[in-house]
């Protein structure tokens, strides 16, 4: 036989009726609570949740009817299966219990099968009506969450267009002046100059697009990582080496403080790469001329290793706002790109999504006009 579940309040002004009730109930694996009249029912149900309530007819103060009525009248507590509980079995008392809402009602003295069976029943039901809540809770968050993100795309696409129609722009402008240049009063450094503009116009328009493309595979919400055992000080270092240009080009001392050893690590190393190059890249990209970025990787000796990546900056910081939605998708946030350079706002909340894929974590600390110091924390290979 299934034993029940669920938590029952008894209301009855008879000890040994509740008594008895209580031992039932608990012999069947339910949990309970007592009550000795319609007004004390009414308190523990507004302080305590309840799958079910058995609720004796005749009481002082407020009798059975009475706290049925409220019960069924009030918002909160009108989805409780309760069962009535009478020594007279009169139909009229039996119809008015029903006409105020009541599930079932039993004549006292109370048969245990017969009590097992309509409990069942009721807890069943409303075992099922919380889950539809739960759910339909669920779906609503889901729908608020999902029109937000909605709303945000739009306003990063619209962002996104305005962005793409400038480089475009530029770059057909620069295309007609060279097409309406005298071959032979032009000089090579006036090409080099159209030339290096049209260039940076496509550099502008690739990073948009690189953002649109990015944004796609965060909704889509497929990262099939392909995990082996790689060395993350390996990987630090070849981020490093690969943005030195990127550095060098805004005088930007690009320093790494790596550890002789190899750190091993389970990952993806082409979206741990990705990390990586994000988190160096935008701290090149918001650092002023003539500073530095320092990225460091250290360890820890505890029961479960990590290791800790931090790329820290000089920029112009995060403010309070901006770092409550640092890492959501479709931000733009109120620093600007020192160089000119795009920023299309998906690329940290991508990078928070794949170090938790990867079991680890990223998060910042900053204050506004003192830099910022992003960390990333991942799992290592355990030895042996």
């Amino acid at each position: 036989m299934t034993e029940l579940t669920g938590h029952v309040l008894v209301v009855d002004d008879l000890d040994n009726n509740r008594n008895v009730l209580v031992r039932l109930l608990q012999k069947e694996g339910l949990t309970t609570n007592e009550a000795v009249d319609g007004i004390d029912a009414l308190e523990k149900v507004k302080n305590g949740r309840y799958d079910t309530i058995l609720l004796d007819v005749m009481m002082p103060r407020l009798d059975g009817l009475g706290a049925l009525a409220a019960l069924k009248e009030n918002r909160d507590t009108a989805d409780i299966p309760v069962i009535m509980l009478s020594a007279f079995n009169e139909s009229k008392a039996v119809l008015d219990c029903i006409a105020l809402g009541a599930d079932d009602f039993l004549q006292k003295p109370i048969d245990r099968a017969l009590l097992r069976a309509r409990l069942s029943s009721c807890l069943r039901r409303k075992h099922l009506q919380d889950r539809e809540r739960e759910h339909l809770i669920q779906l609503e968050a889901s729908n608020l969450e999902h029109r937000r993100l909605n709303q945000l795309k739009s306003r990063f696409l619209a962002v996104a267009a305005h962005d793409l129609k400038n480089p475009m722009s530029t770059v057909l402008l620069l295309v007609d002046k060279l097409l309406q240049m005298d071959e032979a009063a032009v000089t090579l450094a006036e090409q080099k100059l159209v030339a290096r503009r049209i260039r940076d116009s496509i550099h502008r328009m690739l990073g948009i697009v690189q953002g649109l493309m990015d944004s796609a595979v965060y909704e889509s919400e497929h990262f099939a990582l392909r995990r082996r055992i790689v060395d993350l000080t390996a990987m630090v270092r070849f981020v490093l080496d690969e943005n030195r240009i990127y550095a060098a080009s805004k005088r930007i001392d690009l320093q790494g403080f790596l550890p002789e050893h190899m750190v091993m690590v389970d990952a993806d190393e082409m979206r741990i790469k990705e990390i990586l190059d994000n988190l160096v890249n935008n701290a090149i990209k918001f650092s002023p001329l003539d500073r530095g970025v320092q990225i460091s990787l250290t360890t820890s000796a505890e029961l479960e290793p990590m290791a800790l990546i931090t790329v820290r900056d000089h920029g112009p910081g995060f403010t309070e706002e901006d770092k409550q939605s640092v890492f959501g998708p479709y931000q733009r946030l109120s620093a600007v790109p020192t160089g000119g350079e795009v920023s299309i706002g998906i690329g940290l909340s991508i990078v928070k999504q794949m170090a938790e894929l990867h079991g680890g974590r990223v998060w910042l600390e900053s204050e506004q006009g003192k830099g910022a110091t992003f960390f990333l924390e991942l799992p290592m290979q355990k030895s042996g």
